[in-house]
């Protein structure tokens, strides 16, 4: 059986890994987005980054596909879907964080907040800490107000 190039890993180095699944433009805002500002169905999505509905049909599947995000449809629009989390995804936080981190350090134009920066800085593992939990419970927003500072 032949394997189709989607599936075909250029190696077996964990940062290739990583990179076939999320080094793209898009997925981890896609990720980012679920996660921090709970947009959470397909019309969330395109309006915020300005990114094509089939590119964002990609990048979705894929993740769906990788185990990443989790797709339900949804109990009251049933012609509708949402998406959440799964594990997998949530253990991309500290990635994020890193991201972020480095982005204010070296975009003089970021608007993360100074205040995020600093609580990163000071104490990475307590507030990655609290940002999962907020995550998994789907208060990351009141999360982010109250306790972060942003």
């Amino acid at each position: 059986m032949k394997t189709t190039r989607k599936n075909e890993r250029r190696s077996d180095c964990p940062v290739s890994f990583g990179l076939d699944i999320f080094g793209d433009k898009w997925t981890l805002l896609i990720l980012r987005d679920i996660m921090f500002y709970n947009r959470t169905r397909f019309s969330d999505f395109a309006p915020q980054e300005h990114i094509a509905t089939n590119i964002l049909a990609d990048r979705l599947s894929r993740l769906e596909d990788a185990g990443i995000i989790k797709k339900h449809r949804d109990e009251v629009l049933k012609n509708q879907y949402v998406y959440t989390v799964a594990q997998k995804g949530k253990d991309l936080l500290p990635v994020l964080i890193e991201m972020t981190l480095w982005g204010f350090q070296y975009d003089a134009k970021t608007p993360a907040s100074k205040v995020f920066v600093e609580r990163i800085k000071t104490d990475k593992r307590k507030l990655g800490s609290g940002m999962a939990q907020s995550i998994s419970r789907g208060t990351f927003l009141q999360y982010r107000q109250n306790k972060i500072g942003i």
